[in-house]
C-alpha cells in the first residue's frame, strides 16, 4: 500500500483501509480522554472539529484553533490541530487523486489557474505547500494541485503538517493572550 501511496493509486479497499487505519486508533484515543481525562473533551472536540475543518469542506477552523488557545496549552493545541491535519490531508489527496482521473475533470490542467500553479510546483513543491498551509492565502488551490499534478500522498501529508503546526501554534498562542489580557473567563 506504501508504494500505492507514493503513486497516488489507491483501490477502493486500500483508501478504506487508510481511512480505517487513521480513524480507528483517533476514536478509541478520544474515547480513552472522554473517560480518563474529563477536562480534555473541549480538546477531543476541536480534534474532531479540526479534520473537515482541514479538509475541502468549508469550516472556518482558525476560530476555533484561537478559541481552544485560550483553554490549553498552544503547544498542545498545535500538536492536536497537526495530528487531525493527517486523516484531512490524506483524504483530500485521494479524494481529488480519484477524481482527477475522470476525463472530464482532467481538462482542468488546461486552465490559466493551473498552468500558473503547476510553475509554482515545479520549481518546489514542498515550499509551496508549506508556504501555503502556513499563511493565511487559501489552501484550496494547493488542496486540488497536489493529486492534479501526481505529487505524491506521503510528501502532501507530511509537508501540510509541516506548514499548519507552527500557524496552528501562533494562533492558539494569540488565544492565549487575548484571554490572558483581557481576562475572559475562560
Amino acid at each position: 500500500m506504501i508504494d500505492a501511496l507514493r503513486r497516488g493509486e489507491l483501490t477502493r479497499r486500500q483508501a478504506f483501509l487508510l481511512l480505517l487505519a487513521l480513524f480507528l486508533p483517533a476514536s478509541a484515543c478520544t474515547l480513552l480522554v472522554w473517560v480518563f481525562l474529563p477536562d480534555w473533551w473541549q480538546l477531543s472536540a476541536y480534534f474532531w472539529y479540526s479534520i473537515p475543518g482541514n479538509s475541502f469542506i468549508l469550516l472556518p477552523h482558525e476560530p476555533a484553533v484561537i478559541y481552544t488557545g485560550t483553554l490549553y496549552s498552544p503547544l498542545l493545541v498545535a500538536l492536536v490541530g497537526g495530528l487531525a491535519t493527517i486523516p484531512a490531508s490524506a483524504f483530500d489527496h485521494a479524494l481529488f487523486t480519484r477524481a482527477f482521473q475522470f476525463r472530464a475533470l482532467s481538462q482542468i490542467r488546461e486552465t490559466r489557474f493551473f498552468r500558473i500553479t503547476a510553475r509554482a510546483f515545479a520549481i518546489h513543491p514542498w515550499l509551496t505547500i508549506i508556504f501555503f498551509a502556513f499563511s493565511p492565502i487559501p489552501f484550496y488551490p494547493i488542496r486540488i494541485a497536489a493529486p492534479l499534478y501526481e505529487y505524491p500522498m506521503t510528501k502532501y501529508v507530511f509537508f501540510v503538517l509541516v506548514g499548519r503546526v507552527p500557524r496552528y501554534y501562533l494562533l492558539a498562542w494569540g488565544g492565549e493572550q487575548a484571554a490572558r489580557y483581557l481576562s475572559w473567563p475562560f
